[in-house]
């Protein structure tokens, strides 16, 4: 009820405008119990501590700030201002009025193919001009932080892959594909 914002007394109101009734209701509540229960046997510290150490890399977070060019050639011409005049990200960006953010993710959120450039860099380094859209982007990595089972998205990952392998590793063994071939009507 929590979750579908209803108050008890709207409880059967509610029901009738689905076209449920309660004992679709009770059924619901009991599957859902037994999801809990189960997801309390799995989803324990040490699961989900070698799941973490599993994917380390993939869940390690990167703090960064960028900014957006139009051309290779402004991104190379920012890119030497801040290796050879010291200049800030943030400062190139004001300078030439060019759009400047920071971000946060896991690496696992970019495409394969991005990767591993993240992965190269140290703390504070700064990575080559890559293409985005209709320009360039130039960014630096402020932070490479570990994955630990605190952080609420980390933990949440882990949950999601635990279940997710249990769950289908079940679909395995007790689903077994069906085809059919069609008969021709000659």
């Amino acid at each position: 009820m929590h979750r579908i914002a209803i108050e008890a007394a709207q409880l059967s109101s509610w029901l009738e405008e689905t076209g449920r009734d309660s004992q679709w209701l009770d059924e619901m509540l009991a599957i859902e119990a037994a999801y809990g229960a189960r997801c309390d046997i799995l989803l324990v510290p040490e699961a989900r501590q070698r799941e973490l150490m599993a994917l380390r890399l993939r869940l390690t977070r990167f703090e960064i700030e960028l900014i957006e060019l139009e051309s290779h050639d402004s991104a190379k011409e920012a890119l030497f201002c801040v290796r050879e005049d010291g200049m800030s990200l943030e400062e190139v960006a004001t300078e030439g009025r060019y759009p400047y953010r920071r971000a946060n993710f896991l690496l696992e959120d970019l495409p394969p193919n991005a990767q591993q450039k993240y992965l190269s860099v140290s703390q504070g380094a700064l990575l080559e001009p890559m293409p985005h859209s209709d320009g360039f982007e130039l960014c630096r990595v402020i932070k490479k932080v570990e994955p630990r089972l605190e952080d609420p998205t980390v933990k949440l990952r882990i949950d999601q892959r635990l279940l997710n392998q249990y769950f289908s590793d079940l679909t395995t063994k007790y689903t077994y594909p069906r085809l059919t071939i069609p008969v021709s009507a000659e």
